[in-house]
């Protein structure tokens, strides 16, 4: 733990540091250089700095970014979906103008036409099909869901040790597995699992509430994919 003193020293060291550089991040080398005068672990300095300066205040409902479901509209597939008149940067506006743009950057890759021999399955097949129009198809129902929010991502990692070192390119995911091998293969000597709550970006959403297949209105992405399940069984 930090005691009271250290957490003044450690703001006072924060205060200077954006006074002369201007920017909220230290490095990685500022942090251990901190941690060290302090006798403290890294891990500690990083996540007290983390808390107090960086760390996004709570996300708000992506309800609230949801308007009325009265002019339909087609997706890929031909279905008869609803807009919601989200806005991904109204949505998101906790985050700050460098990672807004990397995560609008992002959803937008993900919103992209797939083609639907693409390379990347050895196998295609199943009764559970991607709402999407990419042609994917699985025989498992956790696959399908996974692959749903290839194309509308629920949450986001944007790793926050990569992101202090002002990479112009800081690893960003949808998936918690992908970022848990990031953190081991890069970032070693780091709790992943650790890392991994630091660096949620408390993304709120997209999500369609009306179902692809039927007249029912969603309230959650989870009741979306429940029902579409149903459809599918």
């Amino acid at each position: 733990n930090i005691t009271n003193k250290q957490k003044r020293f450690i703001q006072k060291w924060h205060r200077d540091f954006v006074k002369d550089q201007g920017n909220p991040y230290l490095s990685s080398e500022d942090i251990a250089a901190l941690a060290t005068l302090l006798k403290v672990p890294v891990y500690a300095v990083h996540e007290y700095i983390h808390r107090k300066y960086i760390s996004p205040p709570a996300a708000q409902s992506t309800t609230n970014f949801q308007l009325d479901a009265a002019q339909p509209h087609m997706n890929q597939t031909g279905s008869k979906n609803s807009n919601s008149g989200y806005s991904i940067r109204g949505a998101n506006a906790h985050l700050s103008p460098e990672d807004l743009r990397l995560v609008e950057a992002y959803v937008k890759g993900a919103k992209r036409p797939r083609a639907r021999k693409d390379g990347r399955r050895k196998k295609n097949e199943g009764p559970f099909q991607c709402t999407f129009g990419c042609g994917y198809r699985t025989e498992r129902a956790f696959d399908w869901r996974r692959h749903e929010e290839t194309h509308e991502p629920q949450e986001l990692w944007l790793c926050h040790l990569c992101r202090q070192t002002r990479e112009k390119s800081p690893y960003l995911v949808n998936r918690k597995d992908k970022f848990i091998k990031h953190a081991k293969h890069v970032h070693k000597g780091w709790e992943p699992e650790h890392l991994l709550s630091m660096s949620n970006t408390s993304f709120n959403a997209n999500m369609d509430p009306e179902c692809p297949f039927c007249d029912e209105h969603f309230n959650s992405w989870e009741d979306r994919c429940q029902r579409i399940l149903a459809h599918y069984e």
